[in-house]
């Protein structure tokens, strides 16, 4: 006796079919060969065997198990535990035709048969109807695998997968015809064809505002930043409709009316009419604008720790103000710079405090506001935990930590600390987080920080052009997370020391014989451990050889130069702690060979630079990678000895051997970038630098070394002559050179006073840490005198262009810009036009 059948193809509803089967399954039992069973109604019978037909894959005891019936059980008809049974195993949805038969009875003794036919699985499919393109990006969207069981929710998901990605795209006619064909090499498996027709994209034509008095129609069409009319002009935004953005859009409109105190703005209805015979919308929006409304009295309850003169100077909002609610939430509990009430309780340890707003009277056109609070007393830290952590030393992150057991808990501590963090550079800033977890009746707060391991070790693999050396190769290893305590530790060579947050970099250069340059730089940033005192200790010896004669030859034209720096870092508490001062002295021997700097009688001979460097930078950009707000300010100090006025002697004679051989100078430089977002990882940087070098002694003059080079891509690709090179696209490598200059690349030629000014528009495409992806749009002018006397600062090389920059951690900075120079380069008459600037391994 069949006690209970149902198929996929039924159009009765499940609770119908049970309803029949209670009605029936009692009358005269047959077994599945025909031969009548008899059960009779009311009587318990004991299930003396279960056998399982149809389902040749699955496991015997674990159908038994999903189903709910073993041997032994009692059952009784009408039987609801068959019932139950059928319906366990149809949620598995797995099974398109599901039945239980009586086999046999002996007494009360029963035999029951389970049949249950699998549902077909999916072999393959295919895709018709579209470019290669779309197909690739449905599959991606569909995600259809082999061996999947194929369900009708399956199909009717899949096409609405289709459906759905087609009307973002402004395809609303798009259809989808899904056809099922069973794979004959296959036994139960079936192909699905998915033969889609796209149909014309749907465009805005217009969008029709009624109602809007107290904003016009394109205030309004400028809030909504999704939904936006078609515009043959626009190329920077597209006409199509989503109706998932338009209601976002929608809200946006409220909020716009909010914002000028029209609480009680409303959408009343908006409607959608595609234009006969075009493939064209017209969208309607009907608002209701209510009654604009005024602040006007706002009064304290429950503050104790501040008056409400303070708070009110907090809150920044004054009687008669435009009521507007997201302003007031801004000011109570969300300023992005963190001056909100919020933030100045939180500041001081009070993490139980909660302030409630409440409009108390509403008469004509004004408010009144009640700030009720309940202050709570203030919380201190009982622990600090990190977690995350695999290869950082606990000690290195625990450094950077401001929050310490036994303070007040502050915002403004964990705020930065997650800022310290971040900027360490050896954590995905994404996924750096903090979870306080307070406990009222002790009125402590335990704070944990997690973070997540990123690779910060680099290689280096550049490539560039250097000024008549031809293509200069270079091959460079950062380890910017290094244990140098751990060198001989054979154990922790996992490839390498790590964890205790050094920095060693390791770099070489070379075109062969004809240049060559090695360094070396290795950074502690924690001396001793107790204070953030780095030590920096580096070294680099170059060679450039014209010609690539050898040692000895007479005809040997080469400067080789030998440079050796230590220097002392250190935070400071004043003007606030996110200023460092970095003091270096350095010393740099110069050797030259017949080589040519630009000065008579100087073509053989020695140089010695014995220099001290002060550098004071004051940085509080977020991340150092994509920096979205903040700014970093530089200013450096460089000089040497005046020897010459300590001396007293008289240079006017002297040979160039003589006046050079104590190299003598003071340089200034100050540079500045600040970031601005204008829009969720659409950043604005504005870059501004400047520097200048002088003479103690007129009479011995510049120096032929450490001069400015202007133009190019900025790389410093080898050391030439002590120069700095300051980029500016869209020009030549060391093209812009002070009036009078012949020649874009002579050395010792350089400026003495330059200035540069750069714009840049920043787009972040792919947060991604392990490949960081933004476009940008620059224009950038500047350039490089030969004097303070002929400086003239509205007297500037203009640039515009594009670029793309991709950050890997493995491999730093790499990007590539196409500028156009408006000027004529030195030398030139016609206008510098489009340069390509290739950026390889460039660092921070």
């Amino acid at each position: 006796m069949k006690i209970h059948k149902y198929k996929r193809a039924h159009n009765l509803t499940l609770p119908l079919l049970f309803l029949i089967f209670n009605i029936l399954q009692f009358n005269v039992l047959r077994a599945q060969s025909g031969e009548p069973v008899d059960i009779i109604e009311g009587l318990e019978y004991e299930i003396g065997g279960i056998t399982l037909a149809g389902a040749e894959n699955l496991d015997y005891n674990l159908v038994l198990l999903i189903a709910g019936i073993n041997v032994g059980d009692r059952v009784t008809f009408p039987s609801d535990k068959i019932t139950r049974a059928i319906k366990n195993l149809w949620k598995q949805k797995l099974f398109e035709d599901i039945q239980i038969y009586v086999t046999g009875k002996s007494g009360r003794i029963i035999y029951l048969e389970i049949y249950l036919k699998d549902l077909p699985r999916l072999s393959k499919y295919y895709i018709t109807g579209i470019k290669k393109s779309r197909r690739d990006e449905l599959r991606e969207e569909l995600k259809l695998n082999r061996g999947i069981v194929v369900t009708d929710n399956l199909i009717l998901t899949s096409k609405n997968k289709i459906l759905k990605y087609y009307e973002e795209k402004g395809y609303f006619d798009a259809s989808v015809e899904i056809v099922t064909e069973k794979d004959t090499a296959e036994s139960n498996a079936v192909i699905l064809g998915f033969n889609i027709t796209e149909g014309e994209r749907i465009k805005i034509r217009d969008i029709y505002l009624i109602g809007n008095n107290a904003l016009t129609d394109r205030q309004l069409r400028k809030t909504m930043k999704e939904t936006k009319r078609h515009r043959s002009f626009n190329i920077f935004r597209t006409s199509k409709f989503i109706d998932e953005k338009f209601r976002e859009d929608l809200e946006k409109i409220i909020d716009k009316y909010q914002e000028i105190g029209h609480r009680d703005a409303r959408i009343i209805k908006d409607s959608i009419y595609k234009i006969p015979g075009e493939n064209f919308i017209n969208i309607y929006i009907a608002i209701e604008e209510g009654n604009k409304f005024y602040f006007r009295n706002i009064t304290w309850i429950g503050n104790t720790k501040y008056p409400s003169e303070v708070l009110n100077s907090v809150l920044k909002i004054k009687k008669g103000d435009p009521y507007d609610a997201k302003r007031l939430s801004e000011r109570l509990y969300a300023d992005p710079n963190g001056n909100d009430v919020n933030s100045l309780y939180m500041d001081n340890g009070y993490l139980f405090f909660n302030l409630t707003p409440v409009e108390v009277l509403i008469e004509n056109d004004s408010i009144d506001l009640e700030m009720r609070i309940r202050e709570g007393r203030q919380a201190t830290i009982n622990r600090v935990t990190v977690s995350g952590n695999e290869r950082t030393n606990d000690h290195v992150i625990m450094r950077e930590i401001r929050t310490r057991p036994g303070d007040l808990f502050r915002k403004s501590d964990i705020q930065r600390t997650m800022r310290e963090l971040s900027q360490l550079g050896f954590f995905d800033p994404q996924q750096l987080n903090v979870n306080p977890v307070p406990n009222p009746e002790t009125g402590t707060v335990d704070v944990e920080y997690t973070v997540v391991e990123r690779s910060t070790s680099q290689l280096e693999l550049q490539g560039g052009w250097g000024g008549g050396l031809g293509i200069v190769g270079t091959l460079g290893l950062s380890f910017n997370n290094f244990s140098a305590r751990n060198i001989f530790n054979k154990k922790a060579w996992t490839p390498l020391p790590s964890g205790d947050g050094q920095t060693l970099n390791l770099r070489a250069q070379s075109t062969g014989r004809y240049f060559q340059n090695y360094s070396f730089s290795f950074t502690e940033p924690w001396l001793g451990g107790k204070r953030p005192n780095s030590l920096t200790i580096s070294g680099y010896h170059s060679v450039q050889n014209f010609g690539g004669r050898r040692i000895g030859d007479p005809l040997r034209q080469a400067l080789n130069i030998t440079g050796l720096t230590v220097g002392l870092g250190r935070r400071l508490r004043w003007p606030d702690d996110y200023f460092t001062l970095y003091q270096a002295l350095e010393f740099q021997h110069y050797r030259l060979d017949n080589f040519e700097l630009g000065i008579p009688n100087f073509r053989n001979g020695f140089s010695n630079n014995f220099s001290y460097r002060i550098v004071l930078t004051r940085n509080n950009t977020d991340v150092p990678i994509f920096p979205t707000r903040g700014s970093n300010t530089i200013f450096t100090l460089k000089l040497t000895p005046p020897y010459s006025l300590l001396s007293g002697r008289d240079f006017t004679d002297a040979t160039p051997q003589e006046k050079f051989f104590l190299l003598e100078y003071y340089k200034f430089k100050f540079n500045t970038t600040w970031y601005t977002e204008i829009y969720k990882n659409l950043v604005l940087s504005s870059h501004a630098e400047m520097g200048f070098m002088g003479a103690y002694n007129r009479t011995i003059g510049l120096s032929p070394f450490e001069r400015f080079f202007v133009g190019g891509d900025g790389l410093q690709n080898f050391v030439l002559d002590g120069r700095e090179i300051i980029g500016l696209r869209g020009y030549m490598n060391n093209s812009i050179v002070p009036s009078g200059v012949a020649g874009s690349n002579q050395l010792g030629n350089g400026g003495v006073l330059y200035s540069k000014y750069t714009a840049e528009l920043r787009f972040l495409i792919s947060p991604n840490p392990s490949a960081q992806i933004w476009p940008l749009l620059f224009a950038e002018a500047g350039n490089n005198f030969g004097s303070f006397n002929e400086y003239r600062p509205f007297q500037l090389y203009r640039s515009t262009g594009a670029g793309i920059r991709i950050f890997m951690p493995m491999f730093g900075l790499l990007g590539i810009d196409i500028g156009y120079g408006f000027d004529p380069m030195p030398g030139f008459s016609s206008p510098s036009g489009w340069r390509t600037h290739f950026i390889i391994g460039q660092q921070f």
